[in-house]
């Protein structure tokens, strides 16, 4: 997806919880998550209330997204333009 150019212009990416809780020699989830942001140079926020385990917050497609993040609240605004 980088090399497709998915991520040009992306300011940062947010995944939803994963029902994945264990490692792979070591290599957890979090490790995958750091290593995006490392590699792209963006944040990542996860363990989010979006996705496919409850609850879910819905997020409109073709909407623009303002995020605020401190400690481990976090604010999404939707907006269309």
């Amino acid at each position: 997806m980088k090399f497709a150019g998915w991520f040009d212009g992306c300011n940062g990416i947010l995944f939803g919880r994963t029902p994945i809780s264990y490692d792979s020699q070591g290599y957890t989830v979090e490790d995958v998550y750091q290593d995006i942001a490392d590699d792209l140079k963006i944040p990542v926020i996860y363990d989010i209330d979006c996705g496919h385990q409850p609850p879910q917050l819905t997020f409109i497609n073709g909407a623009f997204a303002i995020v605020e993040y401190f400690d481990v609240k976090g604010i999404v605004e939707q907006r269309f333009i």
